[in-house]
This record gives structure tokens, C-alpha cells and sequence, in this order.
């Protein structure tokens, strides 16, 4: 996904997780550990070419990012030592996004290598175009809900809640109308007798409502 679409549903998530007990704290780190599997953009590879074919490598490995969840909670708690006692929370806080992160970008068509080193196939469940906005409009309020409203109320907190909420809503319609499509596909391809191996479907820029399918 794109880089705000990272950036703000890494907020989210963090302050769904830490924030009523650390505050703007966990957004900040959201943000932060959402962004962080891009940033091997900046890594050459030898190329334009290698830079876009193994963009998403190691950096994008659900495993490696599992093991380094509890270092970055460390991490963390050695720049905010005042939160030491939710060092789980930062555990987990980190593992979410990281995790969620990575998988957003394999939810798109161009490939994530998320079992890095041990298969470097890349991977995709194309049901979300790389920027979609019905996506990101609902966590993008409700971390700035969070961000702006005052901590001693949790009006942002829910706000960002029903942000999440309404993203991963339509994140399931996104996977239904994604197997609705490739259903309607393959009955119309069987109906033709057309022979094929391999069938990939996505959805057109910016919607879900309008979707591609190559057969080959």
C-alpha cells in the first residue's frame, strides 16, 4: 500500500493497542513501525529494474519481523524508560504492525515476499489497489481524532476504534467481491470451454467495485 495508508494505519493500530496507557506515545510509534518495512526503497539492488523486482524482500518477511518485535519494544522502552512496565504492550504493539503492515502490501498486486528466507517466491491476494481511499478515510480520521481530542477523554480513542473498525469492513468486502469476481470468471471461462492455468484478478485503481482478470 502507499506510504500514508502505512503510516496511518500503523497509528491506529498503535493507539488501539497502548494508547489510553501511554498516550500519543503509541501513535507515534504506530506510524513509525508502519513505515519502517518500506524503507528498503532506499537500499539499491543493483538497478531500476532489481530495485522494483526485489523491493519487498527480507524487509517484508513476516518471520524476520516477528523476531524483531520484541527488540523493538526494547527499544523503545530504553527512549521512553516512564513505560518500561508495558513492555508486553510494546510487544505486541509492534508485532501488530509490523505483521499488518506487510501484509497490506500483500493484498496488492506486485508481489511481497513474506516468507523470506525460506521461499523468496513473491506473494499476492490482489483485493486492494495500491491506493485506495475508501480504505484509508476512516483510520486516517480517527488518528486524528486520537491525535487532536484531549487524552483525558477517550472520545478520540473510541473514534479511532470505528476508523479501524470501518477499514477492516471494508477490507471483508473487498475479499468478497474479489471471490465473487473470480467465481463469475471461471464459470463464464468454463461456459466457453476455455482452457487456462492460472487465473489473477484485481481490482481497478482507487475501487473495488470495478475489477480486471487475466487467464492464462
Amino acid at each position: 500500500m502507499d506510504s500514508l495508508t502505512q503510516l496511518t494505519f500503523g497509528a491506529a493500530c498503535g493507539e488501539s493497542v497502548l494508547g489510553q496507557k501511554v498516550g500519543r506515545k503509541a501513535l507515534v510509534w504506530g506510524a513509525a513501525l508502519g513505515t519502517l518495512p518500506d524503507l528498503d526503497v532506499f537500499i539499491p539492488l543493483g538497478g531500476p529494474v532489481n530495485d522494483f523486482v526485489y523491493h519487498r524482500g527480507f524487509s517484508h518477511s513476516l518471520i524476520l519481523l516477528a523476531l524483531l518485535s520484541p527488540i523493538m519494544a526494547w527499544l523503545i522502552t530504553k527512549i521512553h524508560p516512564d513505560t518500561k512496565r508495558y513492555y508486553r504492550g510494546w510487544v505486541l504493539l509492534a508485532f501488530l504492525v509490523l505483521e499488518a503492515s506487510v501484509i497490506l502490501d500483500l493484498l496488492t498486486i506486485y508481489g511481497t515476499q513474506i516468507l523470506w528466507p525460506f521461499d523468496t517466491t513473491p506473494m499476492a491476494i490482489p483485493v486492494l489497489f495500491i491506493i485506495d481511499p475508501l480504505f484509508t478515510l476512516p483510520v486516517f480520521a480517527g488518528v486524528l481524532a486520537a491525535l487532536v481530542l484531549k487524552r483525558k477523554r477517550s472520545l478520540g480513542h473510541r473514534i479511532n476504534s470505528i476508523g479501524l473498525f470501518l477499514s477492516l469492513a471494508y477490507l471483508a468486502w473487498a475479499f468478497a467481491a474479489g471471490e465473487f469476481v473470480e467465481g463469475r470468471m471461471r464459470e463464464k471461462l468454463a461456459r466457453q470451454a476455455v482452457s487456462y492455468t492460472q487465473l489473477i484478478s484485481s481490482p481497478a485503481p482507487f475501487t473495488t467495485l470495478l475489477w480486471r482478470a487475466v487467464a492464462s
